[in-house]
């Protein structure tokens, strides 16, 4: 007779709660991506050279903001995990050109993912300014808004710019 060793309710319950999270983030990774491509991308504006996209108290602010609620899933350095996806490097390859708009649309509807659609939007800006500086966008004089994001694109980078 095999016998098998006692598992606590609790113990259960977290494995059973890690699964289900490892596949929500999949899946909210899959739809990300695949909400992405179908972007249409003829009516985005060109990255301006030259153009300021944040301050860096915003950015640090955004830094604040993402180590609370967003690096659990996405990682202390934005490296994402296996079944998360990263928000450096090939994500800002991903974006390039794209409309700020639409990546912040995303984020305030969809994350974080234990709680979707509960930061504020001025919370939403400061974490897409860190995600920028992260990825080698210029900061500038002026901080980044809800209102200015609908105008701006996502910068194209250079592998010399990415971190």
């Amino acid at each position: 007779m095999k016998t098998s060793s006692p598992v606590s309710p609790r113990a259960g319950l977290m494995r059973g709660l890690q699964a289900r999270l490892r596949g929500a983030a999949l899946g909210v990774g899959l739809f990300g991506i695949m909400a992405h491509a179908a972007l249409p991308m003829a009516h985005a504006a060109p990255a301006r050279a030259g153009i300021a996209y944040y301050t860096t108290a915003q950015a640090g602010r955004g830094a604040l903001t993402y180590q609370q609620f967003c690096a659990v899933c996405h990682g202390a350095d934005l490296g994402g995990a296996f079944d998360v996806p990263p928000l450096v490097g090939r994500f800002a390859a991903n974006w390039a050109g794209a409309p700020l708009g639409q990546l912040f649309d995303y984020m305030a509807k969809a994350m974080p993912l234990f709680a979707p659609g509960t930061l504020t939007p001025a919370q939403n800006a400061d974490l897409l300014a860190f995600m920028l500086r992260e990825n080698g966008a210029p900061a500038g004089g002026r901080d980044l808004t809800p209102e200015g994001v609908k105008t701006m694109v996502f910068p194209k980078m250079t592998a010399a710019t990415v971190k």
